[in-house]
């Protein structure tokens, strides 16, 4: 006899059903007449066991082994729906398990939201001090992008207030959500709302301030709707994330422990009105709108990055977050790691260079880029901004061009157009280069030739080729005398990519 664990509920992976033939052969015995060797057992090695196999729905269908296997399940202090999981089930097995312990963890990932507003309140009341609740509805709209997805929409959510849990991720999938009124959530640590509709958003400020989330630690709101003006008074937030929150048009952080804050296009080509108090920020990604008389920062004394995305090397002068990005590099003095992302048009005939109109930087030591070049050079706008920056000690690119799609530019190109920027001037303290995805492009050792011309203390450059370049006798002959040269190859296709959140990814994205 078999144990019918296959692909129900997300769960039929061979791991699976490899640990569930191995309890299967333990519990009946291999030659049926050695007995049952795992029922006797106490509960809580039986408890041990279930909690290894990767779903509720598998840990419940052990129950076919013997009666001393039924209703064990329903004891473990985990419930646990990957994706893609029926949602009705989910209030069943809430109920199934009410007589055993408190849950310390609700994992549910579906496409739809049957019952949901009832089982959100059941967990609320059954997770343990420091529990956790993660739960993502992904819709058709959802997958077909945000501008559909509204239409998807079936029924409001009503958020409960937990008071117990230390973590709660939600993902509803563009649906309204309607936020608790009063309650403290007195336990919570780290909050994580994405893909909703705010019914009223303007409580999501108090809700989430120390008075009502006195322990609250880390904070993302990430596609969002609904919310106009958010004011944050927390007196223990350290990472805050605002990612896409459509019509945000005011914004007050006042945060002293806060050390890590992004703000991805939220005030979209709004003019940005903020105020962030926060005197030991340490990491700030920016990109958005940005205007020093309007977004006023706290004394940032302790600022270490600065990151900042999409800045067009090739475009018009109208660009209208071209200005923005300006005032923003030129508006913290020092950090100690500026990152930025540079977008290059395919073809740059009916564009500008803009890159000039970027006269200052932050005193840095490192320097990080990345460069989704399409084929084009990289030296140009590498060593203007180097220009910039004459105490760098380290500098990193990351090349993200596909080499299948992003061919080689041609030798007249504009890229290459600009050649008074290698020459005049020296980087003498610059010790450290490392280059990946490094395409074996003309210009590209060109570069490499030119970064030694204007810099002889480089201690150690590590390249690592991109999957389809080829090493050649050009690359060995790279580096000067007294320079540490690692060649690596990427032999495994590792696709490299800036980050796009001071967050984790959830646990069901490697499923999108």
């Amino acid at each position: 006899m078999l144990l019918p664990v296959g692909n129900h509920g997300g769960d039929g992976d061979c791991g699976a059903v490899q640990l569930a033939a191995e309890i299967e052969e333990l519990s009946l015995g291999s030659t049926g007449g050695l007995g049952d060797r795992l029922s006797a057992l106490p509960d809580d090695i039986l408890h041990s066991i279930l909690l290894r196999l990767p779903s509720t729905p598998a840990a419940a269908r052990t129950c076919v082994l013997s009666r001393r296997w039924r209703g064990i399940w329903a004891q473990l202090p985990e419930i646990r729906f990957p994706f893609p999981s029926n949602p009705a089930v989910v209030g069943p097995a809430l109920a199934a398990s009410a007589a055993g312990p408190a849950l310390r963890l609700l994992h549910v990932a579906c496409r739809d939201d049957t019952g949901a507003n009832a089982w959100l309140r059941t967990a609320a009341s059954r997770l343990i001090a420091g529990g956790e609740l993660y739960f993502y509805k992904r819709t058709p709209g959802e997958e077909k992008g945000q501008a559909e997805a509204l239409s998807w929409q079936c029924r409001n959510f009503e958020l409960p207030c937990f008071e117990t849990a230390a973590k709660v991720w939600l993902r509803l999938g563009f649906v309204d959500l309607e936020l608790p009124p009063t309650g403290v959530f007195a336990r919570l640590t780290e909050l994580r709302l994405e893909h909703v509709n705010l019914e009223r958003g303007f409580q999501l400020g108090d809700m989430v301030s120390s008075p009502r989330c006195p322990a609250l630690r880390e904070l993302c709101i990430a596609r969002a709707w609904g919310v106009v003006s958010l004011c944050i008074i927390s007196q223990t937030l350290e990472r805050l994330e605002l990612d896409i929150l459509h019509g945000l048009e005011e914004l007050t952080v006042v945060a002293p422990m806060l050390r890590a804050l992004n703000v991805h296009a939220c005030f979209a080509w709004r003019k940005p009105v903020a105020a962030i108090y926060a005197s030991r920020l340490e990491v700030l990604w920016w990109s958005d709108a940005f205007d020093p008389s309007f977004v006023l920062f706290g004394e940032v004394e302790n600022l270490q990055q600065l990151t900042t995305f999409d800045i067009h090397v090739y475009g018009r002068f109208d660009y209208a977050l071209l200005q923005d990005y300006v005032m923003l590099l030129q508006h913290f003095p020092t950090v100690s790691c500026l990152d930025l992302k540079l977008n290059y048009q395919r073809d740059l005939s009916q564009y500008e260079y803009l890159m000039g109109i970027i006269t200052k930087l932050p005193n840095i030591k490192i320097l990080s880029l990345w460069l989704h070049t399409k084929g084009h050079a990289i030296g140009p706008s590498v060593f203007h901004l180097l220009s910039k920056c004459p105490g760098i000690r380290e500098l990193k690119l990351t090349l993200l061009d596909n080499l299948q799609v992003d061919t080689p530019c041609t030798s007249v190109c504009a890229c290459g157009q600009q050649q008074n920027w290698s020459t005049s001037y020296t980087l003498d303290v610059l010790d450290e280069v490392e280059i990946r995805n490094f395409r074996g492009l003309e210009h590209d050792f060109a570069f490499v030739d030119m970064l030694f011309g204007v810099s002889t203390a480089i201690k150690k450059m590590t390249i690592t080729l991109h999957h389809l370049a080829s090493p050649s006798e050009e690359l060995f002959s790279l580096g000067n005398l007294g320079t540490c040269f690692e060649i690596n190859y990427n032999t495994s296709e590792v696709s490299y990519a800036p980050p796009d959140s001071l967050f984790p990814k959830t646990p069901d994205d490697c499923c999108e």
